[in-house]
């Protein structure tokens, strides 16, 4: 049989939900793969078993926990032939829900192994970090830069909403330069695309195509209460991109500038701008599910 090393963050929801492992094994042994169970002990660990497996020659590397420890292993694979089998563990992990993978572990698991490998693109800033989804400056940057780690850990999605609160009530709104394609304007928010979905199944920059080098970026030109919570609220129905004020272009690179304004890759605060974000020929590849009629 295969082995299949599954990197566990033991953290992901604050620790509160643990992998079905039983129902795991059972499931990988129908496909032909033995599990190993790999702990992640602090933060990038993920990375460095994910380049253990690949410098081993794994086919493939799960990876149980949300998309901070997606990021983290993606960074240990990327350029090897290991591929990343994404089991949704974390409290949203939203690339289970851009490559289509059912939420519950055990079918989760049954589907990609069933499915196909795809090589994934992946952005990168001009420090090097790698993201999968996006990089977004804004709100969110703001809150999750604020957020304290115990709460996120957890309280989840009710404690990024009690700090939502926190910051709109304290007039936190950042304001701050994007440039790209030779022009330059002052944005609020800016969610350079990678992948489509954004907090959940959600298309904040529906032109981006994981799988297909470049970029989407969405900003929004207009700022204070009266456009930023318009903006974000319209994120789950795609109106935010038909809103007065909102831009939306293809790019391959795109600078964003400002002082003491934090970025957030993929979920997790990141750093402060100004930072560069570009679309890398790198690729990572990921187990899919195949087309239910396929």
């Amino acid at each position: 049989m295969k082995t299949l090393p599954i990197v566990i963050n033991p953290v992901a929801r604050g620790g509160r939900r643990k992998p079905p492992t039983e129902r795991l094994e059972h499931i990988a042994a129908e496909f032909g793969w033995r599990l190993e169970w790999w702990a992640t002990q602090a933060p990038g660990h993920a990375t460095e078993l994910a380049a253990r497996a690949a410098r081993d020659r794994y086919a493939a590397l799960g990876v149980w926990g949300g998309d901070g420890t997606y990021n983290e292993a993606a960074r240990g694979l990327v350029g090897s032939s290991t591929a990343l089998v994404t089991l949704p563990g974390g409290t949203t992990s939203v690339l289970a829900y851009e490559l289509g993978i059912p939420r519950d572990p055990a079918r989760a698991l049954a589907r990609l192994l069933g499915g196909e490998r795809k090589a994934m693109a992946v952005g990168r800033t001009d420090s090097g970090q790698l993201f999968l989804l996006m990089l977004s400056a804004g709100p969110d940057s703001v809150i999750l830069a604020h957020l304290p780690t115990i709460m996120k850990q957890r309280a989840g999605k009710v404690g990024i909403a009690a700090q939502a609160l926190l910051e709109l009530t304290r007039g936190h709104l950042p304001r701050f330069s994007v440039t790209m394609d030779g022009t330059s304007f002052e944005a609020s928010w800016c969610i350079t695309g990678n992948a489509r979905s954004y907090g959940g199944p959600f298309a904040a920059t529906p032109g981006a195509d994981p799988f297909a080098t470049g970029l989407e970026v969405v900003s929004l030109q207009r700022h204070g209460l009266t456009a930023v919570v318009p903006f974000f609220f319209s994120i789950p129905s795609g109106r935010h991109l038909r809103l007065p004020g909102v831009d939306r272009r293809p790019a391959v690179e795109v600078r964003l500038a400002g002082e003491n304004i934090p970025y957030q890759l993929d979920g997790d605060a990141a750093g402060f701008l100004p930072v560069t974000a570009r679309a890398s020929d790198e690729r990572v590849w990921v187990f899919v599910p195949r087309p239910v009629n396929s």
